[in-house]
């Protein structure tokens, strides 16, 4: 049941994703969901990517060096050795040229930020967990939440309706505090940076209604 019950991030991609990508993602899926219901784990070993959005939060709060966080990661698992690195330099690029936090005092939010979006005409849930929440110079709050797929990258209208998801899922975050990033292309979507048109629910619907009925389909075919 996993893309009636999916990470926010994740359902990005499969908007977007070309057909035969979006099959072997959805296909796989489907073989964990089956592994599950057999008594299995669905887990494919953990978040690839947890550690690191860990790492960034630390670097962040000025309490470790994320170059030094990445060497060390690598060290102890070479599975993080080609996309950890693309990811370190692009959020450092990031903080640097476009967040401009490089230079900033900067705190990490303790509180948590999550968030379900109920999408109930489609029997689905978008699920937001653990987005970075950062008070910048004690002056603003910044809800950060990281899109880290290689394939493909997050488009303009991705960024919209992502930010679009958030606003709708984080009732307690003010919607101008909102930020996607996409740190293997440097970029970054916000309310200010990609204005809303208005069209972001209708058109996030019904490319989850599309996703649904490919898994659907794909069930049966398996």
């Amino acid at each position: 049941m996993s893309v009636l019950d999916i990470p926010l991030r994740k359902v990005l991609q499969l908007f977007y994703a070309s057909e035969p990508l979006r099959i072997t993602l959805l296909k796989e899926d489907i073989r964990l969901d089956r592994k599950k219901e057999e008594g299995g784990n669905r887990s494919k070993g953990g978040d690839f990517y947890l550690p690191f959005w860990s790492d960034v939060k630390k670097h962040i709060a000025g309490d470790a060096d994320l170059s030094q966080m990445t060497s060390d990661r690598i060290r102890s698992n070479k599975r993080y050795r080609r996309l950890y690195p693309l990811l370190k330099d692009g959020i450092v690029e990031l903080l640097n040229a476009k967040l401009r936090w490089s230079n900033e005092p900067v705190r990490i939010v303790p509180e948590r930020i999550h968030g379900n979006l109920q999408l109930a005409d489609l029997g689905g849930t978008i699920r937001i967990r653990d987005a970075l929440h950062a008070r910048v110079r004690g002056e603003y709050t910044r809800v950060v939440y990281p899109y880290f797929s290689e394939d493909p990258a997050l488009s303009e209208e991705g960024g919209r309706l992502g930010l679009w998801a958030m606003q709708q899922a984080l009732a307690d975050v003010d919607p101008n505090d909102a930020r996607i990033i996409d740190p293997l292309r440097r970029t970054f979507f916000s309310p200010q940076t990609t204005p809303l048109s208005g069209n972001e629910g209708s058109v996030f619907r019904e490319k989850y209604a599309s996703v649904i009925t490919d898994w659907e389909r794909l069930k049966v075919e398996e």
